[in-house]
């Protein structure tokens, strides 16, 4: 029986957004972090992600609008906002505040996991470690 074979890393994003950019990207000592805004033709949203963390949990904030409520300009403006403020300048109420200010109705979320991949990879390097 053959089994699928998936390449993540190849997956090209133009095949599920209609615009997709990186607000902002890194890690440091405690953690790795990804913020986007990505525009799927049916709404925008603002996402970041926290990963990488030391306890193995992944955050997960967003906000969604529908394009209903926008105009096509809309997602470049957004860009150019959220790309000008630091990380540490709380982008995401911001982002609302803004929406807020405007009228525009909007969706959040958030989520926590663990990740299970990082948790095994550190428990291996500690099986390791205490063995030399």
């Amino acid at each position: 029986m053959k089994q699928l074979e998936f390449e993540f890393n190849s997956i090209d994003l133009s095949d599920y957004y209609v615009a997709h950019q990186v607000i902002d990207e890194g890690k440091n000592q405690i953690f790795s972090w990804s913020d986007t805004l990505s525009d799927d033709g049916q709404k925008i949203r603002y996402h970041e992600y926290i990963y990488n963390t030391p306890d193995c949990m992944e955050f997960e904030n967003w906000i969604e609008v529908e394009n209903k409520w926008l105009n096509k300009s809309t997602f470049k403006k957004l860009y150019i906002y959220l790309k000008s403020l630091e990380r540490h300048q709380d982008r995401l109420e911001k982002m609302k505040k803004c929406l807020e200010e405007k009228n525009i109705p909007f969706e959040e979320g958030d989520w926590q996991t663990i990740d299970r991949d990082r948790e095994r990879e550190i428990m291996e390097k500690d099986l390791t470690t205490t063995k030399n």
